[in-house]
């Protein structure tokens, strides 16, 4: 299943950069918990959607990119870029994130963010033993 686990994570990505908000979350379960380091998690796909609209708000320019997705089992762990420039702040972002995408039944239940690779790897059950 782990095939189909990355397709669904990369079509998820892929519909998120055209604004397909309904698209992107598709891959959900109805109970997921989507964790983000900077604010509260979202529950439901419906949060989920609410929280991508909201930061799409608040950015002139978002970039995001899956620079590498790993297939973990019922794990995805995604090395995502972000680049963007705040649209009150006029700051400018250019950050990696390491998340892992949790997936029961085809579906994914738990996403969280990582500050490293190691600790996204980790929390995916690699224990030392990936190798790009």
């Amino acid at each position: 299943m782990s095939k189909e686990h990355l397709e669904a994570v990369r079509a998820s990505v892929e519909a998120y950069r055209r604004g397909d908000y309904v698209a992107a979350s598709a891959y959900l379960a109805s109970d997921v918990i989507w964790e983000v380091g900077q604010e509260l998690p979202a529950n439901g796909p419906a949060a989920v959607r609410e929280l991508w609209k909201r930061w799409d708000s608040e950015w002139d320019e978002l970039e995001t990119v899956a620079e590498e997705l790993i297939d973990a089992g019922d794990h995805v762990v995604v090395v995502m870029h972000y680049r963007g420039r705040g649209r009150g702040s006029g700051v400018e972002v250019d950050d990696l994130q390491f998340e892992v995408h949790t997936f029961r039944e085809g579906e994914c239940v738990r996403k969280a963010e990582y500050p490293t690779r190691a600790e996204a790897l980790e929390a995916a059950g690699f224990r030392g033993s990936y190798r790009r």
